[in-house]
């Protein structure tokens, strides 16, 4: 190892470092009261040592008696130290005297500080007279001019940028010494903190309110929609159906097309209201204990309507004695005619079979279909939003997606209302061999 590695490596005892004339003063007076306050203390340890020394060990000379006295100040050295520069701090230099303590006590309170406008009063009026400065305020850019004897420090959350942080200059006139920037750097790390805290409630709460706001606007669209869109499919229906008098058939034909288009709108508007409703969580479920045979009395009609002019058999594999299941039927009802329409849009031949079965406190669901399926890549992409999976072109896609009238919310909101349950849903599919789509809930648990 070379003789400068040696140097380098070697332990040196730091000496002091003054930044204003001040602070050599103060370490001056610190040092001449330390070295007074040791002698005598030296003196006196001397005085008692050699007076008591005798009576307790019964032999004494003066080596002994000089060697414990300086033995008994050495031990002493830094509480004499410690207490010899508060003094002379209380006595001279008030604003470094009670800095520690005073930081301290404004890191507390700045901990239950909740509120910008708190934040902003604390520390331009009250925290300027516990530090015995002329003022602490924050601002967002740099100053270009500092005061003289104030400091500035930068105030960051990892890596974001809040603003900065001034703090001077002393009432008494002095400059801050690099002991006391050390102590003021663990204010800015607390005030950093909290306003890095205020920042982010703020955002949430905006977002909270933009949300809300989302959520009322499509809300009281709908529900302004809704009604002249009934309007328009009741009277459309009654015309195309003949009551109001004898139509053409290309009249019938078109009229069709317009309760058609209706239909799909209304559905549209009901999907958006329902997604709206559980991405805020305002959908709650209207649970009730009832017969599942009872929901599939009620769909079938539909669900044989969606299947008029196609050659499609829907076949049913439901056990005479089903339990009794704990959920909100209207909502059960929904997921099986997304469920079992999904089936039929993409099914152009063959069949439809709808399983139940039950097992170990749960009822199981499967809608098999014999339509185009799905690819394994795909199979993420069908819970989506506003996603409809097809193996076509772009514009062969749009085209079928015009025929099917789908929303893309259909099985989003399928998942979200099983889920709702305590539930799950889960799809098997082989691209050009059709899809299994399987969904369970408990007998008898269910969520409001």
């Amino acid at each position: 190892m070379s003789v400068a590695s040696v140097e380098k490596n070697q332990v040196r005892f730091p000496g002091p470092k003054f930044e204003a004339s001040w602070e050599a003063v103060r370490f001056g007076m610190i040092a001449v009261a330390l070295v007074v306050t040791i002698v005598l203390v030296y003196f006196t340890l001397f005085v008692f040592v050699d007076w008591f020394y005798p009576v307790l060990f019964g032999v004494h000379t003066r080596v002994s008696t000089v060697i414990f006295a300086t033995f008994l100040t050495l031990l002493l050295y830094q509480p004499l130290k410690d207490n010899v520069q508060n003094v002379v701090d209380y006595l001279f230099f008030r604003d470094t005297a009670q800095l520690h303590k005073n930081i301290a006590t404004a890191i507390r309170t700045l901990g239950h500080i909740n509120d910008r406008d708190m934040l902003r009063k604390y520390l331009e009026e009250e925290l300027p007279e516990i530090l015995q400065v002329d003022g602490v305020y924050t601002h967002q850019n740099a100053p270009s001019i500092l005061l003289r004897h104030s400091i500035t420090l930068p105030l960051r959350m990892g890596r974001r940028e809040l603003g900065y942080l001034t703090i001077g200059p002393k009432l008494s006139g002095r400059s801050f010494s690099s002991a006391e920037q050390e102590l003021l750097a663990n204010l800015q790390e607390q005030v950093s903190l909290v306003l890095s805290g205020l920042q982010l409630a703020e955002v949430r709460e905006e977002a909270e309110r933009v949300s809300n706001m989302k959520s009322e606007f499509i809300t009281n669209i709908s529900h302004q929609l809704r009604t002249p869109l009934n309007v328009v499919i009741n009277s459309t229906g009654l015309v195309a159906d003949g009551i109001l008098g004898e139509i053409a058939p290309e009249q019938m034909q078109y009229l069709a097309r317009a309760v058609q288009g209706s239909e799909y709108l209304k559905k549209l508007l009901n999907d958006i209201l329902d997604m709206t409703k559980l991405e805020i969580g305002q959908l709650t479920l209207q649970i009730e204990t009832f017969d599942i045979n009872l929901v599939i009395e009620d769909i079938l009609p539909m669900i044989n309507g969606l299947l008029d002019d196609k050659p499609i058999v829907f076949e049913r594999d439901i056990p005479e004695q089903l339990p009794y299941i704990v959920a909100d039927r209207t909502r059960l009802r929904q997921i099986l005619l997304n469920l079992l329409s999904n089936a039929v849009k993409f099914t152009r031949e063959g069949s439809i079979t709808l399983t139940i079965w039950q097992k170990r406190g749960w009822v199981f669901f499967t809608v098999i279909d014999t339509g185009i399926g799905i690819a394994e890549k795909d199979l993420p992409l069908v819970f989506e939003d506003f996603q409809q999976v097809s193996t076509k072109s772009v514009e062969e896609l749009r085209i079928e997606r015009r025929r099917h009238l789908g929303t893309g919310l259909g099985m989003p909101i399928t998942k979200a209302l099983v889920e709702l349950h305590g539930g799950r849903i889960w799809v098997e599919s082989e691209l050009g061999k059709g899809s299994r789509f399987n969904f369970a809930l408990p007998v008898k648990a269910g969520k409001k």
